[in-house]
């Protein structure tokens, strides 16, 4: 599902493409909005009863499943400012 970015880089790994990355994190976005409206409700129409034990234990899988992933994104975007400044100073450093 969130493996678009694998699929679309090149085999050179200095190579990051931009696009599927924003389509990654747009996809996630979507998921996270979506998750946070679905809690919202559940809480919202939930006042007055007792939330059950299964959807408790949805609410947490799904929270850690997002920080996981968050932190996932993360690191591909810093690894991908790296290699970034790596090339710039390449370029530079040839000049």
């Amino acid at each position: 599902m969130f493996d678009t970015l694998q699929e679309h880089q090149s085999q050179d790994s200095s190579t990051f493409d931009w696009i599927a990355f924003s389509d990654e994190l747009d996809e996630f976005s979507d998921y996270v909005c979506f998750l946070c409206d679905a809690y919202a409700s559940i809480f919202t129409r939930s006042q007055d009863e007792v939330i059950g034990e299964r959807t408790i234990s949805g609410i947490k899988r799904s929270a850690n499943w997002m920080k996981e992933r968050l932190e996932e994104i993360n690191a591909k975007f810093r690894k991908a400012q790296e290699q970034s400044c790596e090339k710039t100073n390449e370029k530079k450093d040839t000049k």
